[in-house]
């Protein structure tokens, strides 16, 4: 744990104005405003029914994701090291970052969407790179703000991609771009 801590101890060296905007809109984007958003502009502008199917599974990885953090109960790194500044609150534990779960969810709904409509290797290859560079940000911006280690954002990560493959295995058939 405590390499964990050094890294966030590193990435809070860069703090400045700039970057607590930066970072902030990242965070705020992969929160319940980030779902609203894509929900009601797939819902209006592409397809309702792929838009409930994401609504309806993100919300689910989101609630699984906050039980996971009741059973494994892990402390929040401003917790843990009296060096770790802790920026915005936050509620709960730990473990695993919620903030990713849902970044990464949406950006898997995302990515699928456009993968199957478009089957453009030019419209996969841009959006494939925003969204690598979004979920980067929000990786850093819940290791910026204090409130996550390392392993939390890639468990956070893992428990999501886990949870949409089995959502899109289970209900293939009813699932249409």
């Amino acid at each position: 744990m405590q390499w964990e801590i050094e890294i966030i101890k590193y990435i809070q060296t860069f703090q400045n104005g700039f970057f607590d905007v930066f970072f902030w809109l990242f965070s705020f984007f992969a929160s319940y405003l980030g779902i609203i958003i894509i929900f009601v502009f797939l819902y209006f502008f592409s397809n309702k029914k792929y838009a409930t199917f994401f609504l309806i599974f993100t919300v689910i990885n989101v609630v699984l994701n906050y039980v996971l953090k009741i059973i494994i109960n892990r402390q929040r790194p401003y917790e843990v090291s009296e060096d770790i500044i802790n920026m915005v609150k936050a509620l709960g534990q730990s473990f695993p970052s919620g903030h990713m779960v849902c970044a990464t969810s949406i950006v898997f709904f995302l990515f699928a969407y456009i993968y199957n409509k478009y089957k453009n290797t030019k419209y996969i290859a841009i959006s494939l790179s925003i969204f690598v560079f979004y979920l980067i940000c929000v990786a850093l911006s819940r290791m910026y703000f204090g409130q996550h280690f390392l392993t939390d954002i890639i468990a956070g990560m893992c428990v999501a991609l886990i949870l949409c493959f089995v959502e899109f295995k289970i209900f293939k058939k009813y699932i249409k771009y």
